[in-house]
């Protein structure tokens, strides 16, 4: 029951078959005004879609952009065909791909949590002109696990827990685990939803290939970060940077990459939030919700579509 439930998606779910033959679930939660930038919200690691919820309810429901959320390959109902080993680059162009099944005259702003953007960052060196801007929700940085001692101290634990989960829900053990506070405090009508992910081994199986690729790649990172152009929002959790300074630097670099004649970057905290609470919590989400609206209202043309692409 749980497995059905995981794959069966929304009633209103659309699928797409990208260029690596994995098929993607992905919901449209508003068309938004045609005039308007469409978001595309991509989750972080072991996380799913309905992590947003508080945010793009509010969005869809209050504010003319159009909001479309999805699946990563091997997460909820979405499925990973490729046989080669898996990289970052795999998750990128899926989300190249899903961002052109968006009205060609529609330009995009990228939402990403934690290794959400990463991906959103990466992305949208890919999509050039097309993406309006990069909202960064306590975003991962690639240079995190070689700057940060405390990223680099948690990873081999990570990877310890990560097999655990897996080798645990293959078990049968799934129907023992305890709702975790954060599933609670999302909206009623997403909370089954996101507990049978978290239940259902596919979920962990993905995030540790995920976890595997992510440390290889962010450990051979060298160097700065590739200039993007548009616009850009960092947001970054209170206890978050208070942990880890580093982080701070980081979200700042970020911001820093969308530098340039004709480009806004902001940078925010959102005092007392975690790297889940962020998204998971009502209060802090609102306050991540308004931050987005009022950056893009302010700094975005209202006349987002353009004829070229």
């Amino acid at each position: 029951q749980r497995r059905l439930r995981t794959l069966e998606g929304w009633h209103t779910t659309r699928t797409l078959t990208t260029r690596n033959g994995s098929e993607l679930q992905y919901e449209i939660m508003s068309q938004g005004d045609a005039d308007k930038p469409v978001m595309v919200f991509a989750a972080g690691m072991v996380a799913t879609s309905e992590h947003f919820s508080w945010v793009t309810e509010k969005l869809a429901k209050e504010t003319g952009y159009g909001v479309v959320t999805y699946a990563r390959a091997g997460y909820a109902g979405s499925r990973r065909a490729s046989d080669a080993p898996y990289t970052l680059a795999e998750s990128v162009d899926d989300l190249v791909d899903l961002v052109g099944t968006v009205s060609p005259r529609r330009r995009v702003i990228l939402v990403g949590h934690s290794l959400g953007g990463e991906l959103a960052r990466r992305a949208a060196l890919l999509l050039g002109d097309r993406v309006e801007g990069v909202v960064y929700l306590d975003s991962s940085h690639p240079d995190e696990l070689n700057r940060s001692k405390q990223q680099s101290d948690t990873a081999k634990r990570l990877s310890e827990s990560l097999t655990q989960m897996v080798w645990f829900l293959r078990a049968g053990t799934g129907i023992l685990m305890s709702r975790p506070i954060w599933v609670d405090a999302l909206p009623e009508a997403y909370r089954k939803k996101a507990f049978a992910q978290y239940t259902d081994v596919r979920m962990w199986e993905a995030g540790r290939r995920e976890w595997a690729a992510v440390e290889a790649d962010f450990r051979a990172f060298e160097g700065e970060l590739e200039p993007v152009d548009s616009h850009a929002l960092v947001v970054s959790a209170q206890q978050t940077v208070d942990r880890d300074p580093d982080q701070l630097l980081m979200h700042n670099e970020l911001a820093g990459a969308h530098s340039g004649e004709g480009r806004r970057t902001e940078v925010v905290v959102i005092e007392g939030a975690d790297h889940d609470t962020v998204l998971t919590n009502s209060r802090f989400a609102h306050q991540v919700t308004e931050r987005i609206i009022a950056f893009c209202d302010a700094g975005l043309p209202a006349g987002a579509s353009t004829d070229e692409h």
